[in-house]
């Protein structure tokens, strides 16, 4: 608030000392601790009359209404960026891990962006299997590895979803 550094209290302690003596000095301080004090007392005093009138009111019901209410929308944010809810649900995943709670997140539904990386992993290992496929058919000699082997790759790969959502995902 104030910025008073050493200097400036030591000047403002000579000019006390001087205007009122070193005799009085003492009192004055006492006197001024003492109408500080009763400036702060006041202070609580007329907080505290607030607070309870705000809660009769029932002003502060509504502002717990509202701060449930901003932490909806920033649900609703997190839920509208993609990597939002990956970030979140990677920071859920980690926690529940070192913690242990495994049988918990078993039990519980899982969210968009679970059930995609879970498609899409299913998707992943699929690829790898049929990949695998293709190179045993090769060393093997079947007529499947005379067949272009791009045409082989896409009759494997199940179709494909449109990408959804913004540039910077």
């Amino acid at each position: 608030m104030f910025d008073i550094g050493m200097w400036e209290l030591m000047v403002v302690g000579i000019v006390a000392l001087i205007v009122v003596g070193p005799k009085d000095l003492p009192k004055m301080f006492r006197t001024l601790g003492q109408v500080t004090g009763r400036i702060k007392a006041m202070a609580r005093e007329f907080q505290t009359t607030m607070n309870a009138a705000a809660s009769e009111t029932g002003l502060d019901e509504l502002s717990k209404d509202l701060k449930k209410a901003t932490d909806i929308t920033r649900d609703l944010r997190n839920v509208t960026s993609p990597r939002k809810m990956g970030m979140e649900a990677m920071k859920k995943a980690t926690s529940s891990a070192l913690n242990g709670d495994d049988e918990a997140e078993a039990d519980r539904p899982l969210s968009e962006t679970e059930k995609l990386a879970q498609q899409r992993h299913k998707e992943a290992e699929q690829r790898v299997a049929a990949a695998k496929d293709r190179a045993a058919a090769r060393t093997n000699g079947t007529a499947e590895a005379a067949q272009d082997p791009a045409a082989v790759a896409e009759d494997d790969l199940p179709p494909r979803e449109p990408r959804t959502g913004t540039a910077d995902t």
